[in-house]
C-alpha cells in the first residue's frame, strides 16, 4: 500500500482540487492521509469531511509546527510500504502512483517529471533515461533541481527518516541526501505526473525572505558536497554541486530589486558579503551557470563590483515586470 501524506495548513480553496485528484488514482491501494497542522481556517472541518466520504482517507489534527512536522506526523501514522508526499495546493494526475510504483522495481527511490505553473506559466519538467553511474545520475538530477523536494518521488517507508523541523529552508533535500544514503538506486518514471502550484505573487513558503538563508545555503551545499565523495570516492569536479550554492547567492541577489524594506545601501552591503564570504568565493571558482543573467551578474559580483552587479538585478527586475504583464494581458 501508498501511504500519501499531505500536509494541510490555509488551503480551503485548493484542498478539494487536491484529494480528488488522489481519489481519481488508478492504483487504488492507497491511503490518504491528511496531516491538518493546526490550521486557523475551516480546514479542519473540511478535512473531516472529506474522510466521510473516502474510506481511504484518515485525518491527523495537530497544533501548528509547520509542513516538516506535518510530513513527520504523517510518516509517524503511515502504513503503507511507501510513502507518496503532496502538497495541498497542488495535485497530480491520475496515474501517478501507479507509475512510480511500476518504476520503482527493485530500486529504492522512484521520480517523476512535474508541471511547474508559474505567471500563467505550464513549464514541463522531465527528468530523461541515461546510461550513466551512480555518481553520473546524483549530479544530472541534482543539478536540474529534481533532488530538491519530496512530491515528485515515491519512497520506501522502511528507508525514510525525518524532516529537520528546525530548519526553514533546503530541509526537504537533506530529507532526501539522507534517504538516499540507505538507498542509492534511483528509478525515473516517464512524464510529468505531478502538478506544482507557485503562486504569481511569490508569496509561497519557498519564495519568503529568510535572513538565514545564505547560512542554510551554504550547510545544503556541504552535506551534497560529502554526499557526492562518499558516493564515489572524489570531489565534483564538474561545478555542478557548487552552482547551486552560487544560483542560491544570485537568486537572492536578483530579488533585492523587489525589496522594499531595504535601502540602496542595505542591499549593495548585503552583496558585498556574498563577496567576502570564503566558502561562496571557493564555489564560485568552479561552477557551471548556465544562465546568461547568472553568469553576468556573477562576473561583476566575484570581482567585487556590486555596484554593477546590482545595476544588472535592476534591469533584469525591470524586464521581469514587462513580461508578467504581457502574459498578463494575454491570459485575459
Amino acid at each position: 500500500m501508498i501511504s500519501v501524506i499531505v500536509p494541510v495548513y490555509k488551503s480551503e480553496e485548493t484542498l478539494p482540487r487536491c484529494v480528488e485528484s488522489l481519489r481519481k488514482q488508478t492504483e487504488r491501494d492507497i491511503e490518504i492521509l491528511l496531516v491538518e497542522d493546526g490550521s486557523p481556517d475551516g480546514c479542519p472541518e473540511l478535512c473531516d469531511r472529506l474522510a466521510g466520504e473516502d474510506p481511504r482517507i484518515r485525518v491527523i489534527h495537530k497544533e501548528n509546527g509547520g509542513v516538516s512536522s506535518a510530513r513527520n506526523a504523517g510518516i509517524r501514522e503511515a502504513r503503507g510500504e511507501y510513502l507518496l508526499f503532496v502538497d495541498s495546493d497542488d495535485f497530480v494526475e491520475e496515474q501517478m502512483a501507479e507509475r512510480l510504483l511500476g518504476a520503482m522495481g527493485s530500486g529504492d527511490l522512484a521520480v517523476c517529471g512535474f508541471h511547474h505553473h508559474y505567471v500563467g506559466r505550464d513549464v514541463l519538467k522531465i527528468p530523461a533515461e541515461a546510461e550513466e553511474t551512480a555518481g553520473e545520475q546524483f549530479l544530472r538530477l541534482y543539478g536540474q533541481g529534481y533532488l530538491n523536494m519530496p512530491w515528485n518521488k515515491l519512497y520506501r517507508r522502511e528507508l525514510a527518516g525525518t524532516f529537520d523541523e528546525s530548519l526553514s529552508l533546503g530541509e526537504d533535500l537533506l530529507f532526501n541526501l539522507d534517504y538516499l544514503r540507505r538507498g542509492k538506486r534511483i528509478a525515473l518514471a516517464g512524464g510529468a505526473l505531478y502538478h506544482y502550484i507557485q503562486e504569481d505573487e511569490g508569496n509561497t513558503l519557498s519564495s519568503r525572505k529568510r535572513e538565514d538563508k545564505l547560512e542554510l545555503a551554504k550547510l545544503v551545499w556541504r552535506e551534497a558536497g560529502g554526499f557526492y565523495r562518499d558516493l564515489t570516492g572524489q570531489e565534483d569536479e564538474s561545478g555542478i554541486i557548487n552552482a547551486r550554492l552560487v544560483q542560491e547567492v544570485l537568486d537572492d541577489a536578483e530579488s533585492l530589486p523587489f525589496d522594499r524594506e531595504r535601502s540602496y545601501g542595505d542591499k549593495l552591503a548585503r552583496l558585498q558579503v556574498y563577496c567576502r564570504d570564503e566558502e561562496i568565493r571557493q564555489a564560485g571558482r568552479n561552477a557551471a551557470l548556465g544562465q546568461w543573467d547568472y553568469r553576468t551578474i556573477h562576473f561583476w559580483l566575484r570581482r567585487g563590483h556590486v555596484r554593477t552587479a546590482y545595476l544588472l538585478c535592476v534591469l533584469r527586475a525591470q524586464a521581469v515586470k514587462v513580461l508578467r504583464a504581457v502574459r498578463g494581458r494575454e491570459r485575459v
